[in-house]
C-alpha cells in the first residue's frame, strides 16, 4: 500500500467521528495559550471547513503547481504581514492533528503515523518558507 492509500484511508476512518476537527482544535489550543488567542473571534463552524480545504489542498501540494500555489497564499495570510504564525508553529499544528488521528483512527500505528507526516512534508514546508 502507498503512502497516500494509508494516509486516505487513516483520514477517511478519522471522519467517521464528527468530533474529530473539535478535538484537534482541543489539542492545539493546549499546545499554547496564543494559538487559542487567535481563533478567539473566529466561528469555529466555518474554521473547520477551512481546515477541510486546507488539509486538501496541502496533500495536493506533491503533485499540483495549482494546490502549491493556495498553500503559498495561505502561509503569507498566517504570516508576519497576516496573522503572525511562526514557522515552526507548523510542527506543533501537525503534531497536534497526529495526536488526534491517533484518538479517532482505531487503525492508527506508526506506519500511519509517517503516512500522515509524509503526505503533508511539501505542503508543510511551502508554508513555513511563506511565512518568514
Amino acid at each position: 500500500m502507498d503512502t497516500h492509500e494509508i494516509f486516505n484511508d487513516s483520514y477517511t476512518r478519522c471522519l467517521r467521528n464528527n468530533q474529530f476537527f473539535f478535538i484537534f482544535y482541543r489539542h492545539f489550543w493546549q499546545q499554547e495559550r496564543r494559538f487559542k488567542d487567535l481563533f478567539q473571534d473566529v466561528d469555529l463552524e466555518r474554521q473547520v471547513q477551512m481546515l477541510k480545504l486546507s488539509i486538501s489542498m496541502i496533500i495536493l501540494a506533491s503533485s499540483s503547481e495549482q494546490a502549491r500555489e493556495s498553500i503559498r497564499r495561505f502561509g503569507k495570510a498566517h504570516g508576519p504581514d497576516g496573522i503572525g504564525v511562526q514557522p515552526n508553529d507548523f510542527e506543533v499544528w501537525l503534531d497536534s492533528l497526529i495526536e488526534t488521528v491517533q484518538i479517532c483512527d482505531p487503525k492508527y500505528n506508526d506506519e500511519i503515523a509517517f503516512a500522515w507526516r509524509e503526505c503533508f512534508k511539501e505542503g508543510i514546508a511551502i508554508m513555513k518558507q511563506e511565512c518568514l
